[in-house]
């Protein structure tokens, strides 16, 4: 990574390649879509099928720890160089999600036949996460949405502190030249992840507290359906960005064991949490708590892992998981969407499959490829035109 010289520090700091597209982090977008999409499908086979299928909810920790990760590559220079709007940045964000959001929504709301206009505003303001009793009326799934908007309005401010960490990083590093340079910076970032595990707690406890004193009200799903319960699973992210930002001279050998621990991690805390009782009763155990955090930091190393020259990125970066990865937003916005007489359209069309005679699993795959190629179509029809005309009116 080429470097350059911070006229404040007179060091030399690396230059990130902010709008340089990552096709194996679009394709591991396929992978965090599928584990949501069979978790959710073949949960009633759940005592038959594999362990991972009970915990397709995996993937959108992958997908919060990879938005931390792409937001603090793509802005932490702008922000670093002083050309960082606030403006366009939320704007951008808008244009991101807003077109395929507003169709689904629009759709889920006419399937549902009868909506609550204060939830379908909660909804359109994508605020309703906030509200437990609307958070997952209308099409459960996008609970997340509202996580990714209360990340989206904060997130200049984390990138702001990950710039400084890796401007204090690089005069630390001028002064010393040693082999256990990078493990110091891993100890480090990890160190300031378990210090974002605490805040979160510490966050939702005093979020909890307030809302009991001001509207007598409590929301057990706190801690997992709220930015402030997942704020751990973005700072994975924004670290593995800054550590990626600092290992180029060795990203081979970071890159591979980044990968293994990644996946290592992830699997014992499938295990451990299914130990104690599975992901329902995982918060009853304090150790649970721990394992189901830990989940975000192995998918930061999992991200890190997936950018060297391996087997993962080769098959990651191939065109169609690329085109899977685009129009998984679109197949995760879709899959749980109500229908007339079809609640959610996944398992419905998954429960018809079924009872025409093919094995679950077989169904679960031509589910997952109808609703796929559904979701190539939103994006190639629909979500990229749509965003590419906005884009082009906001910014002539």
């Amino acid at each position: 990574m080429p470097l350059a010289k911070n006229p404040r520090t007179n060091t030399q700091e690396p230059r990130s390649t902010t709008r340089t597209p990552i096709p194996e982090l679009t394709g591991l977008r396929t992978i965090a879509a599928g584990l949501v999409f069979v978790g959710h499908v073949l949960e009633p086979h759940a005592a038959w099928t594999p362990l991972f299928v009970q915990f397709g909810w995996v993937g959108v920790n992958i997908f919060f720890a990879l938005s931390g990760f792409l937001f603090t590559k793509l802005y932490m220079e702008e922000l670093e160089q002083g050309t960082f709007s606030y403006r366009t940045y939320i704007v951008k964000r808008v244009i991101r999600i807003y077109p395929v959001t507003t169709l689904v929504l629009v759709a889920s709301i006419i399937g549902a036949g009868s909506v609550y206009w204060v939830d379908a505003i909660a909804h359109v303001t994508l605020v309703h996460g906030w509200f437990p009793q609307f958070r997952s009326t209308i099409n459960a799934p996008m609970w997340t949405l509202t996580v990714e908007e209360s990340f989206y309005l904060v997130a200049p401010v984390g990138i702001f502190l990950a710039a400084g960490l890796s401007r204090m990083w690089s005069r630390y590093t001028v002064r010393r030249d040693h082999k256990l340079i990078w493990w110091q910076l891993a100890a480090l970032l990890i160190v300031l992840w378990v210090f974002s595990f605490a805040l979160s707690r510490g966050l939702v406890l005093h979020y909890l507290e307030t809302r009991l004193f001001l509207v007598n009200t409590w929301d057990n799903g706190a801690y997992t359906f709220t930015f402030l319960g997942r704020l751990s699973d973005f700072v994975a992210g924004m670290l593995a960005a800054v550590a990626m930002r600092h290992t180029e001279s060795v990203k081979q050998k970071t890159t591979a064991i980044s990968l293994v621990l990644g996946i290592a991690l992830l699997f014992a805390c499938m295990v451990f949490i299914d130990s104690v009782g599975g992901p329902v009763l995982m918060a009853k155990h304090k150790m649970g708590i721990v394992a189901g955090h830990l989940i975000a930091l192995a998918s930061a190393f999992i991200i890190i892992g997936v950018q060297g020259r391996n087997p993962a990125q080769w098959l990651l970066s191939r065109r169609w998981m690329v085109l899977l990865g685009n129009a998984s937003f679109s197949l995760y916005l879709i899959h749980f969407m109500p229908l007339p007489g079809m609640p959610q359209l996944s398992l419905g069309i998954q429960m018809w499959l079924e009872a025409t005679g093919l094995h679950p699993v077989a169904a679960w795959a031509l589910n997952y490829a109808a609703l796929n190629l559904v979701a190539i179509g939103i994006f190639l029809l629909f979500e990229r035109p749509t965003s590419q005309f906005l884009r082009r009116r906001a910014f002539r």
